[in-house]
């Protein structure tokens, strides 16, 4: 896929730029796409205890992402779009070889899923609401037994 840009004309779907995000920034870690995919004024309703909901939060998650997460693949299993609204339920797989938010690098491979509501606003990710399976990750890890 090239890159897009949210001011074309809207001759893709939300969807569309959700598998989009879902491929560059979560799978690729193309970073740099942030601006542009992501609206000025994003807020995650699903953070953390000491992680920003803004645009910069999410570009610290990402980097953290790959910084923890060596091969990292997304693989989208389903995606529902309807308006301004896109769901989708995705298996994140790769090698534990960094720091996960204080859990150090187990060499172990990892697999676990995320089911995001992400609404859109001007052809940008606006708003985000997450259910991950943290449990089965920490476990993976070594983190938990």
């Amino acid at each position: 896929m090239g890159q897009r840009s949210h001011q074309e004309p809207d001759q893709e779907s939300n969807a569309d730029r959700m598998r989009y995000f879902v491929e560059q920034v979560q799978e690729r870690g193309r970073l740099g796409l942030i601006d542009e995919l992501v609206h000025p004024g994003f807020r995650n309703h699903t953070v953390e205890p000491g992680q920003r909901e803004d645009r910069e939060g999410m570009r610290a998650i990402m980097a953290a992402l790959h910084d923890a997460f060596s091969d990292l693949r997304v693989e989208v299993l389903h995606s529902v779009g309807d308006g301004d609204l896109v769901a989708t339920h995705k298996l994140f797989r790769g090698r534990h070889t960094g720091a996960w938010f204080g859990v150090p690098p187990s060499g172990n491979r990892v697999e676990f899923r995320v089911m995001d509501l992400v609404h859109y606003r001007d052809g940008q990710l606006f708003e985000h609401w997450a259910v991950a399976d943290a449990v089965s990750l920490l476990r993976q890890t070594g983190a938990l037994p």
